[in-house]
């Protein structure tokens, strides 16, 4: 078992990619993070909606997101969402799309090598 430490900005992405899933009629199996993170992420969203424009920035991007005993079924599922967004940004820049970010990129895939390590680490 892992801990895992995100950026509230990395978490709410990757539990939105999951919302959108199941909101699509996707079925989410009951040991998915997205029914065991649920509550951190209900009571992330409602802090983040009270904060004005600033605040809520550096809570995003400032604010760290912990989970303990974190299993390697549970880091797959995380790569999984990590590579759905970096395809999604990746699309936005050869796309020219103006909210196409390098530095995004780098952040994800900063983020993917240290779930991949977590994972080799645990054998």
């Amino acid at each position: 078992m892992e801990t895992l430490i995100f950026s509230v900005h990395e978490f709410m992405i990757m539990m939105g990619i999951l919302r959108e899933q199941k909101n699509e009629g996707k079925d989410i199996p009951k040991e998915s993070i997205w029914t065991i993170w649920q509550p951190r992420y209900q009571e992330l969203d409602r802090d983040l909606e009270k904060l004005d424009m600033m605040r809520r920035a550096d809570m995003l991007f400032d604010g760290k997101v912990t989970f303990h005993d974190v299993s390697n079924d549970m880091i797959r599922e995380v790569m999984g969402l990590v590579d759905i967004h970096l395809a999604f940004e990746q699309n936005l820049i050869e796309e020219g799309d103006l909210d196409g970010d390098p530095d995004e990129v780098e952040i994800w895939r900063t983020l993917r090598l240290r779930l991949e390590t977590s994972l080799e680490q645990a054998g």
